[in-house]
């Protein structure tokens, strides 16, 4: 509905529906993380739907990830959560972790980023510094899982 008819369109749905949703109005995108949704968007089919609106419905699913971790944490004092997502929603610390530390700004985060590089055996300061706390690197080489 977002990346269609924009944050408005939200209104439109029951009380119900929005319980799976984070509160509303949810937060906008840093900017570093909308310039960064941007570049890579570039010329896609989907960005010239409205980049701005898919942007938007980026920023709800990075806000509705995050303040259901909040929620949990909330009910569940001392937990460990570990949440699984591409590496876009919170390389950087940026996208789910910003929201999450809107919604629970004492929270502890580390961001653990996988990425497949050719050359998996050189660590690269400039290129894989700043992407995670801890980064992992695999061989691009190798085959992936298939989903049939």
């Amino acid at each position: 509905m977002v990346s269609r008819d924009g944050r408005s369109s939200l209104n439109r749905l029951s009380k119900q529906a929005k319980m799976w949703l984070a509160p509303l109005p949810y937060g906008e995108p840093s900017e570093t993380y909308a310039t960064k949704f941007k570049a890579l968007m570039g010329p896609s089919p989907e960005a010239r739907m409205g980049i701005d609106k898919i942007l938007a419905s980026q920023s709800l699913w990075d806000a509705t990830m995050s303040d259901s971790v909040a929620k949990y944490l909330r009910k569940n004092k001392g937990s460990l959560v570990i949440h699984l997502n591409g590496e876009f929603h919170t390389e950087g610390r940026l996208g789910t972790v910003e929201h999450l530390l809107k919604y629970r700004p004492n929270s502890r985060v580390l961001v653990v980023t996988i990425r497949y590089e050719d050359d998996f055996k050189t660590f690269d300061r400039a290129k894989h510094t700043a992407i995670g706390d801890f980064v992992v690197l695999t061989d691009a080489k190798q085959p992936r899982s298939q989903r049939n």
